[in-house]
């Protein structure tokens, strides 16, 4: 269950300050929220990787995160997950993204069912704006028998604001997975739903809905589809097709 917590929330923080622009980093979140372990097993390297396209821009958005969760008996070295994530766009022209966030997320509750746990992080800008954005995001997780409920509360603020970087966002955000079956082939599949809130200084109130299924080829490899829908108040939502996988590397030698 340790393991389960972290997971979740280290996307959850890599995404934070991504939900506007890294549609690839917050649909990786949102799949933590029920149907992935949460976190790299302590002691191994996992590779978080997705490529999201949106049909209002066309524009396609490769995000990744590299994940590690030492092995130990302290808080900050055997119950923390570091993560690095950035991405890379092609919208005619394959680019770099614009960011690269450091996390790192502590377990607060390993429980039976509950799980919870925070995930302070920090995004450095590589190009575009300037400053930091820093912030903090909490996770709840429950799972009940092959059901898993997770919800998400996260902030961030900008040490220099713009159009583009607000001076500070509120996100929330709720998930429902169920694995379809105990054994068998149905139990390498569990779809799931989720559900965002945005509202970032000076920007319109954000909304989403994301669909998808996620396919556990084996215990190291899992495959995820998913459809988004992303509505500004009161704009056209902007509907986007997320395919992701998550590949776990094992210890290193």
């Amino acid at each position: 269950m340790r393991t389960r917590a972290l997971a979740a929330l280290i996307t959850l923080a890599v995404s934070a300050f991504a939900q506007r622009g890294n549609i690839g980093g917050t649909i990786s979140l949102k799949k933590r929220l029920h149907v992935n372990t949460l976190i790299t097993e302590p002691g191994t390297i996992e590779i978080d990787y997705a490529s999201a396209y949106s049909f209002s821009s066309g524009g396609l958005l490769m995000p990744t995160a590299l994940k590690y969760t030492p092995v130990g008996h302290h808080d900050w070295w055997g119950r923390t997950e570091y993560s690095l994530a950035f991405n890379s766009y092609d919208n005619q022209a394959s680019q770099f993204g614009q960011s690269v966030t450091l996390t790192g997320t502590c377990v607060l509750r390993d429980g039976e069912k509950l799980d919870l746990a925070i995930a302070p992080q920090v995004t450095a800008f590589l190009r575009d704006e300037r400053g930091v954005r820093a912030g903090a995001t909490a996770i709840a997780r429950l799972d009940v028998g092959r059901n898993s409920i997770g919800t998400t509360f996260g902030w961030s603020g900008a040490t220099h604001s713009s159009p583009t970087n607000p001076a500070g966002t509120i996100d929330v955000g709720a998930g429902f997975g169920r694995r379809l079956a105990a054994g068998g082939a149905l139990g390498h599949f569990s779809p799931h739903l989720n559900a965002g809130w945005e509202r970032s200084t000076g920007v319109p109130r954000i909304a989403s809905l994301l669909e998808g299924v996620e396919y556990q080829i084996v215990d190291q490899v899992a495959f995820d589809v998913s459809a988004q829908q992303v509505a500004a108040t009161g704009h056209t939502p902007d509907r986007q097709v997320i395919f992701g996988i998550t590949l776990n590397l094992g210890h290193p030698k």
